[in-house]
């Protein structure tokens, strides 16, 4: 188990113009940064606000994932190069790797651990985070900035079909971020992430022994009819709606453990977020410090 200490969402919700995200760094930051593109002003963005009001160590790691990572520059460089038949713009170059965000995230907040880039195939935000968790609870790392960041792209048709989901899903871009360390004082939260996958019957074996407390929240690539099919399971958990403030992209599981944290006026205590492909499940906790600790398994 791994504390959160501080959290952040910059989630703009889906509408038919996208967010000045230049102003906005400018706006929450006072900076003005030259030569950097929308993933990396979106990564500013969310480690700017979830490192606000709080004394960083400098020796703090940021571990950063991406599920498809900055795509748009990819686009850019492959029409130069392969279309236009020139060489690909310095600053396109440059941004290019998908640690350059991290490069800027650390300059931005003068830290200078370790800073790894991180993808992949499936369960992105799960399988960063369980590296982290890992790094935390071997004591490679005293402290840890995980963000999950992922652009909204212009060409959705060829979004989704890269992405995997129906055409009907909603597609939108965030940048959420936590702080987490091993040790819980001080701490906002609890955060356990199981480091197997589930099948559907043991899925459904783990929500049968889940405390009465508990709060649900799905991904949002689960089928319809699976939700309604686990909810069944037992009537008596309410679910944590989070579907109508967000569109979908891949590191939206941070976004749900942070809104859940950052919900007020409600004495939530245990969210239980599960995601999925259909045939194996996995599975994150979140329990908030501040409330009686009576939910989760």
């Amino acid at each position: 188990m791994i504390y959160i200490h501080a959290a952040a969402v910059y989630n703009p919700p889906p509408g038919n113009a996208l967010p000045d995200l230049k102003s906005e760094l400018k706006k929450i930051t006072g900076k003005s940064y030259r030569r950097i593109d929308r993933f990396i002003q979106l990564a500013l963005i969310g480690a700017h606000q979830a490192a606000a009001g709080y004394k960083l160590d400098p020796e703090t790691a940021i571990y950063m994932t991406s599920g498809q990572g900055d795509i748009p520059v990819f686009e850019r460089v492959r029409y130069q190069r392969y279309f236009q038949k020139m060489m690909s713009k310095p600053v396109d170059f440059v941004n290019l790797g998908g640690n350059i965000a991290g490069f800027y995230v650390a300059s931005h907040l003068k830290l200078a651990g370790a800073n790894l880039f991180l993808s992949h195939k499936q369960f992105t935000v799960q399988m960063a985070l369980l590296l982290a968790q890992s790094a935390l609870e071997l004591k490679q790392e005293s402290a840890i900035l995980l963000g999950g960041v992922d652009e909204y792209s212009e060409n959705q048709e060829l979004a989704k079909k890269l992405l995997g989901v129906e055409s009907s899903i909603r597609l939108g871009e965030g940048s959420n971020w936590m702080l987490i360390k091993a040790e819980a004082e001080g701490a906002r939260a609890a955060l356990s992430v199981y480091p197997e996958s589930f099948n559907l019957p043991q899925l459904k074996t783990l929500i049968e022994k889940l405390a009465a407390e508990s709060f649900l929240a799905f991904s949002r690539r689960l089928p319809a009819s699976t939700i309604a099919g686990l909810m069944a399971l037992r009537t008596d958990l309410p679910r944590f709606d989070y579907e109508l403030s967000s569109a979908y992209y891949e590191t939206l599981p941070l976004y749900v453990l942070n809104s859940f944290l950052q919900e007020t006026g409600k004495d939530y205590g245990t969210l239980i977020h599960i995601d999925g492909d259909g045939d194996k499940f996995m599975v994150m906790q979140v329990e908030t410090l501040v409330t009686s600790k009576k939910g989760g398994l």
